[in-house]
């Protein structure tokens, strides 16, 4: 009985160690989301999945910048929608710093 209780345990640190790990990942370091409409349809079909890199495009007060590049058009970013900030927009930049954007 004592080898079962230490296969036990183990099997117990093993698994908080892994979802520790997980949640930190999740947090700081890389997240999944979900397309969840059409407004990206050339290239980004309803029901895709992104993995956002975090570190390099976080939130810029309490993100660590590791990356050398700059956001440039075309690239695919994930933002809070300002009205809902529990919701998050997926979309594609077209305007950069000082540009103007007209209808």
């Amino acid at each position: 009985m004592n080898t079962f209780s230490n296969d036990l345990i183990g099997s117990v640190q093993s698994l908080l160690g892994t979802i520790v790990i997980a949640v930190f990942v999740i947090t700081f370091v890389v997240q999944a989301f979900q397309i969840p409409s059409q407004s990206m349809e050339n290239t980004l079909l309803v029901g895709d999945y992104l993995l956002v890199n975090k570190l390099c495009y976080g939130d810029e007060g309490r993100a660590i910048t590791c990356c050398l590049t700059r956001r440039s058009r075309g690239d695919i970013i994930v933002f809070h929608y300002p009205v809902d900030p529990t919701q998050h927009f997926v979309k594609r930049v077209i305007g950069l710093p000082a540009t103007v954007c007209t209808w």
